[in-house]
């Protein structure tokens, strides 16, 4: 039996989706407004990630809370499975720590439930943690990417292993792993944001939850594994920011001519609200705001005689993958697809058509408050 596509685990149609498209910077200007308006509490403005990838979006957001509270310590928490996606968070963290030198990073390989507290709740696993505090020497983003690079083949390499949980099928870590980094010189500064290997747990301000589950699993399951541990993990007034992707845009028209029969896109924001008031505690319920949902447009990026002088071969080629990755469309189907060649013919005409390729995401923010 063939393996069925995942959609965070397919590496080269994603990292060729984040090079081709401006999704990462959309997002992040989204989120430049809800930034503005945080108001910290001390000792730090707490902040985190839902899944880093390959660190994009959230080096963005620790850019635009530097610019926003250029004095205030920050603690940027957040969760990654994925020792490649690790590395290329890492690659392009140095330079923050020279911009904000009050910065506590973390990051972990525990699921959504754990990762804000820093505790597997496997109780076998969590006698296995691996706990790795890296205080950055020197004064040059140089000095500091030298030092990282060093966690690949003394600590990633080794700790950073998944294996596959044996009810769900879904990859999991093989032993829990946690990677706490700030520079010495600030420790003095920092030492009560650092996260204690007996307390991780925290509240945050902020959390970005940036396509964090499959788009075809049930409202049901999203609210559980993501968006109800992440509102539990809000401090007053914080706000959990949820961004998936939601079609009717020129992408899915390439999958509706392919294969009229899908439906990406059965559970959006409506649905998931529908399930967190008829199945959230009155109670809790009466601390949560919702807020109306907004609508983030991205496009393939491509140059302007790509399009205008004839659709070149690589266009087609990114236009196609960024589809069936946006779709979620299986590798099984996508063979088949490819074999009858019809479908360069699709994303040539749809492309045409609309003077490029453009794709929609759902935003929306509930609020504690």
């Amino acid at each position: 039996m063939k393996k069925k596509f995942r959609f965070f685990d397919n590496r080269q149609k994603y990292l060729l989706f984040v090079t081709t498209t401006n999704e990462k910077n959309k997002i992040a200007d989204s989120l430049k407004p809800i930034i503005e308006k945080i108001k910290p509490k001390f000792p730090a403005l707490r902040i985190f990630d839902a899944g880093m990838g390959d660190g994009s979006l959230l080096m963005n957001v620790m850019r635009q809370c530097h610019q926003q509270m250029p004095n205030i310590p920050l603690l940027v928490s957040t969760k990654e499975i994925s020792m490649e996606d690790v590395r290329l968070g890492l690659e392009k963290l140095p330079d923050r720590f020279i911009e904000h030198k009050n910065t506590v990073f973390v990051i972990s390989n525990l699921n959504y439930v754990e990762s804000t507290s820093l505790k597997s709740n496997n109780k076998i696993k969590q006698k296995k943690m691996n706990w790795k505090i890296v205080k950055l020497k020197g004064s040059s983003s140089l000095d500091f990417s030298t030092q990282l690079r060093k966690l690949n083949k003394e600590f990633l390499n080794k700790k950073w292993q998944i294996e596959q949980n044996i009810n769900t099928g879904n990859p999991t870590y093989k032993e829990p792993s946690v990677i706490i980094i700030y520079r010495e010189d600030q420790e003095f500064t920092l030492r009560n944001i650092v996260p204690k290997k007996k307390d991780g747990k925290n509240k945050f301000d902020l959390i970005i939850a940036s396509q964090p589950y499959r788009s075809r699993i049930t409202a049901e399951k999203k609210v559980k594994y993501v968006i109800d541990p992440m509102i539990k993990s809000l401090d007053k007034k914080g706000k959990l920011v949820v961004v998936h992707a939601c079609g009717n845009d020129p992408a899915n028209k390439v999958i509706k001519k392919i294969w009229p029969d899908e439906n990406p896109f059965p559970f959006l924001y409506d649905s998931i609200l529908r399930y967190i008031k008829e199945n959230t505690n009155k109670n809790d319920l009466k601390n949560l705001k919702f807020h109306k949902k907004k609508n983030i447009k991205y496009v393939l990026r491509a140059l302007p005689n790509e399009i205008s002088g004839g659709i070149a071969t690589s266009l087609i080629f990114s236009a196609w993958n960024a589809a069936v990755y946006v779709n979620q469309i299986s590798d099984e189907q996508i063979f088949k697809a490819e074999n009858n060649k019809n479908y360069q013919k699709v994303v040539k005409q749809i492309v045409n058509k609309n003077k490029g390729m453009h794709f929609n995401n759902e935003l929306f923010i509930i609020e504690k408050k």
